[in-house]
């Protein structure tokens, strides 16, 4: 009985893995799957300053419904005198903090900054979200997701142990299956030799 339990209990632990596992590989996919870049060719007047060079650091993929996240934009200057950029982030499915869709970055010649917003998802579904500037708009999908209140690093840490070890779980059922089928077997052929 016990060895039953713990077969069934060895089973769950295994579908619960691979399930998850599933679930975050296919939002990754769907989330990556609306990734783009566009540049818009401007010409930008002398009056003003340069406009800075920026990147944005890889967004999680997956998130679930109860967390947030940092983009994070970094920013720099190779130019010889000061540049200045205004950086906007698109996010509809999202509550963004601070709360203004587009914030300013200046920097001193040769200088290096960084900002922020903190995305906190509305509801589930895989969602793109944009940061641009006056030439370069950076789209990156995200999906939100529901997985048992755990966050994607957490489902994907159960995903491998419940992969793992869940089979192991199952080792004991099977090994007493065995047993059971081999003295059948013998049984049957003393059986057989006594007729």
């Amino acid at each position: 009985m016990i060895k039953t339990l713990i077969f069934i209990f060895g089973l769950l632990i295994f579908f619960s893995g691979i399930f998850l596992g599933g679930k975050l590989k296919k939002g990754e996919k769907q989330a990556l799957s609306l990734d783009g870049k566009k540049t818009s060719f401007a010409i930008i007047g002398d009056e003003g300053p340069p406009p800075c060079s920026w990147e944005v650091s890889q967004p999680e993929r997956v998130m679930s419904e109860s967390k947030s996240q940092a983009i994070l934009i970094n920013a720099k200057n190779s130019n010889e005198k000061s540049c200045e950029t205004i950086v906007s982030l698109r996010a509809p499915g999202f509550d963004i903090s601070p709360y203004k869709d587009e914030q300013k970055i200046s920097l001193a010649a040769s200088g290096k900054g960084s900002l922020s917003w903190i995305l906190t998802p509305r509801k589930s579904g895989t969602f793109e979200i944009a940061v641009s500037d006056i030439i370069n708009t950076k789209i990156f999908g995200i999906t939100v997701t529901d997985m048992f209140g755990l966050n994607a690093n957490q489902a994907k840490v159960f995903s491998i142990i419940g992969s793992l070890f869940g089979p192991m779980f199952t080792i004991p059922w099977w090994l007493d299956k065995w047993h059971r089928r081999k003295h059948t077997e013998e049984d049957s052929r003393k059986n057989l030799k006594n007729v």
